[in-house]
């Protein structure tokens, strides 16, 4: 990267205006502060967009209602059928209801049992169904604890401004971003790295000339001087 992370931050914070609802997890937080309804909305925008994934997430409140108790008592097809509007439905159905009664055995039906033990990443992780992203959006969001969960978006804009190789994994993203950026808010930084991936380091067209971080980025400076090269050719 071209900038310090501290030029990369602030202009970022000073375009984009975060929306709530534009962060299924985020806006579950902010309106219930219950971790295991933030657990069950991340979980629902696994391969699905925010704005469907908040759909079906308030479907299931109406419906079945989101706590351990009502999804493991529930009939799986009464919860197929409040998920419908987002993807992978019927796999996230049985899953939810897996999990809850899990929760409900292994953890009193309290989650934060689970997130005060001595390593609750590494329990959320023994879920089928829960992987690094969704676990690390629960504990960042909920407990604000020092992990940093990646997106394709966040992985595109990485690479591109060049943070990480182009064949950075998960891992390496991850923890590259959070000690770069230790000194700022993570969450933050995490919601603006894709509202920046969505709006302006788009993956097929991104809009480099209008980008408000263009002179930090490898990948802007390369393809500038890629067309300076053809314009004097």
């Amino acid at each position: 990267m071209k900038c310090a992370p501290e030029i990369v931050y602030h202009k970022l914070s000073a375009i984009y205006t975060i929306k709530e609802e534009d962060y299924i997890a985020y806006y579950v937080w902010l309106k219930t502060r219950n971790c295991f309804k933030v657990l069950v909305a991340t979980i629902l925008s696994q391969n699905s967009t925010d704005k469907s994934a908040l759909k079906a997430y308030l479907e299931l409140e109406k419906k079945v209602g989101v706590t351990p108790e009502k999804l493991s008592d529930a009939d799986l097809s009464d919860i197929e059928n409040a998920l419908k509007i987002s993807g992978l439905y019927k796999t996230k159905a049985k899953r939810l209801k897996i999990i809850s009664k899990i929760i409900l055995e292994k953890y009193n039906g309290l989650i934060d049992n689970l997130l005060n033990s001595s390593n609750p990443r590494e329990e959320l992780l023994k879920f089928e169904g829960i992987g690094e992203k969704t676990a690390d959006v629960v504990l960042l969001t909920c407990r604000g604890y020092e992990v940093f969960p990646i997106d394709t978006h966040i992985t595109r804009v990485s690479k591109r401004l060049g943070i990480v190789p182009m064949n950075a994994k998960y891992e390496l993203i991850s923890s590259t971003l959070k000690e770069l950026f230790s000194a700022y808010d993570l969450l933050q930084l995490h919601h603006l790295l894709i509202a920046h991936g969505r709006q302006t380091c788009k993956a097929r067209k991104p809009l480099c000339n209008s980008c408000i971080i263009k002179e930090c980025c490898e990948y802007y400076s390369h393809r500038d001087g890629e067309a300076r090269k053809s314009n004097t050719s």
